[in-house]
């Protein structure tokens, strides 16, 4: 594809090229048109056509697509970061001009690992209710992302706030512990130790047995390898620990508030071993300077309170 010599005149962004960025971003983060379009409720062909006329307009070709997959080339990569920033720029001066109107209008864009919702000490709905009777004219978004990606889903401006307990120091965030998080080894219906029910164990009796492991390194991998648990199956969310652990198969590290929300149908037992438990600090991510936003701001003030 042909690119723009020194003597052509500097291509100018237009809003139509800022529609097909923002669906470009999204292809990129669906991992693939289809996906894209299923998020977006569009058809595959007009996401297809939007992507095309983007790499007509740029003049380079952004990604490869077909049966061998989704991936990007090197000038994709490049143009994705290049997006994110413009989108983000793009979206953080809406959200001033709303400031300056002193208005809490706009979106406050929340994501946060799937366990959070049962939990009783956030208590996000009395937290969303609260911010609602304040600033009845504010959308709020809710998005429910794997732990790992959090954080950069802050720092590209796809939400506003993050709450996971993956740690991460970067010079662009800020983060304050929300609560500590009540972890323990589970065991299912089937297992050996299932029958271990209001037994006591020591380490020894559990050595060798396969856990499942988190997709991202955590506390409770350190802890399970630490009783000599080997890895038996790894999983990138709470939900699908639980269906491995119920499987019978696996031991798992699992929230306390999470398990005694599932239905009374949920056969899982909590080993009683001495010094087995975990627990894990959860953390809220938000960009440095982020607190200038009302929206933002109103959220901690409500989340600190509740």
């Amino acid at each position: 594809m042909a690119t723009r010599s020194h003597n052509q005149p500097k291509q100018r962004i237009r809003t139509s090229d800022i529609h097909c960025l923002g669906v470009f971003r999204t292809i990129v983060e669906a991992d693939g048109v289809s996906s894209a379009a299923a998020r977006m409720n569009l058809d595959v062909s007009t996401v297809s056509r939007q992507l095309k006329d983007l790499e007509i307009r740029l003049g380079m070709r952004l990604c490869e697509r077909g049966r061998s997959g989704f991936a990007l080339s090197t000038e994709g990569q490049a143009v994705y970061q290049l997006s994110c920033d413009l989108l983000r720029t793009i979206e953080d001066f809406e959200d001033r001009i709303d400031e300056i109107r002193n208005r809490n209008v706009g979106e406050l864009r929340i994501g946060a690992v799937n366990h959070v919702l049962t939990s009783s000490d956030i208590k996000l709905d009395q937290v969303i209710r609260n911010i609602h009777e304040n600033a009845p004219d504010l959308d709020v978004s809710y998005r429910v992302l794997p732990s790992r990606i959090i954080c950069r889903a802050v720092l590209d401006g796809q939400i506003h706030i993050g709450i996971t307990a993956h740690e991460l120091d970067h010079p662009e965030l800020d983060r304050f512990a929300l609560y500590v998080e009540q972890h323990r080894l589970y065991c299912g219906e089937g297992h050996p130790l299932f029958k271990a029910g209001g037994i006591k164990l020591k380490a020894g009796d559990i050595a060798g047995h396969k856990y499942v492991a988190r997709e991202h390194w955590a506390l409770t991998d350190i802890t399970a390898e630490e009783f000599g648990l080997e890895r038996g199956a790894v999983a990138n969310d709470i939900e699908a620990i639980t269906v491995l652990v119920e499987s019978g198969l696996y031991l798992g590290y699992l929230p306390t508030h999470h398990v005694e929300a599932l239905p009374v149908t949920s056969r899982l037992l909590k080993l009683d071993i001495t010094n087995s438990n975990c627990d894990v600090p959860l953390y809220v991510y938000y960009r440095k300077g982020a607190r200038k936003l009302n929206s933002v701001q109103m959220f901690l003030d409500e989340l600190k309170t509740t």
